[in-house]
């Protein structure tokens, strides 16, 4: 850990039963998707503020027509075919909370003129970000250390694993019956991708937020590999320098968070083959 500050986030899942049918929410306070029969729903909070937001990112099985009935679908469902269902909800709802974490990332608030005017004690900056941290459940667990100074925030990320991420994924077949059937690994390199660098979309636009006097993020991400060795260690495998201009334009969100990322100076190796290769992180003689 290379800042002083450190808070682990845990995952949270929620199977939901009522008189509609079988819903699924994968988060908890600050984000979740909930996925049912009509639709996948992205929301989003800021905890203690009251500010909220729901918005449907995607029709059940990612297809914007409805689904046709099929005769069995009509027929009252047997306690197998509920548990099916309910885990192939629980299956898309992951995925597309994996993969859409980047839309989650917040506005900038409006701040108090004594906020505006005041620069901030660098502790009551991190006080702050820690309280959002731990109101906080994603579809993920990660760790996140940081540290606040002269304007600029000091973060790093412990990413989930490759292997945290749903290896299946849900489709329609022509029957209108819905299955699931096993990512290819480029499919799983792409997902984890765009899953990790949403995080780190999502988690600068929140530290951004916690005053309007932070001009810069240093964000560095790492998971854990072997050497060759086959000792464990901390791979960084992006390291952005995130500018406040960027989370300040409305609809950022929309974005690829690739993409996105890519606007700032940033160090990442790609692969062919859709890897995430080891680099060196960004360090505060860099900012």
């Amino acid at each position: 850990m290379r800042f002083r500050k450190s808070i682990t986030i845990f995952k949270g899942v929620k199977l939901n039963f009522s008189k509609s049918g079988v819903s699924l929410t994968v988060g908890g306070k600050g984000v979740s998707t909930n996925i049912g029969k009509k639709g996948v729903f992205l929301n989003t909070s800021i905890p203690g503020t009251g500010l909220y937001d729901r918005k449907k990112i995607a029709d059940f099985g990612g297809d914007a027509k409805p689904k046709k009935p099929t005769t069995a679908a009509q027929k009252k469902l047997d306690g197998g075919e509920v548990a099916r269902q309910a885990e192939l909800y629980k299956l898309e709802a992951a995925n597309e909370a994996f993969l859409n974490i980047g839309a989650a990332a917040c506005d900038m608030p409006k701040y108090s003129d004594d906020q505006l005017n005041r620069q901030p004690d660098p502790e009551a900056v991190e006080a702050a970000i820690g309280q959002w941290l731990e109101g906080l459940s994603l579809p993920i667990d990660f760790k996140v250390s940081y540290e606040y100074e002269d304007g600029a925030l000091l973060a790093d990320l412990d990413l989930p694993e490759i292997e945290h991420l749903p290896e299946q994924k849900v489709l329609e077949a022509a029957s209108g019956d819905l299955k699931a059937k096993d990512k290819t690994q480029k499919e799983l390199k792409a997902e984890y991708a765009r899953c990790v660098f949403g995080l780190g979309m999502f988690c600068a636009s929140h530290f951004f937020a916690a005053t309007p006097h932070m001009e810069r993020v240093l964000l560095s991400a790492y998971t854990q590999r072997r050497d060759s060795r086959g000792e464990l260690e901390d791979a960084y495998i992006y390291s952005v320098i995130f500018e406040r201009e960027a989370f300040e334009r409305p609809g950022y969100q929309r974005e690829e968070p690739e993409a996105f990322l890519c606007r700032f100076r940033n160090r990442m190796n790609k692969g062919a083959d859709g890897a995430l290769k080891k680099i060196e992180p960004y360090g505060p003689e860099d900012l």
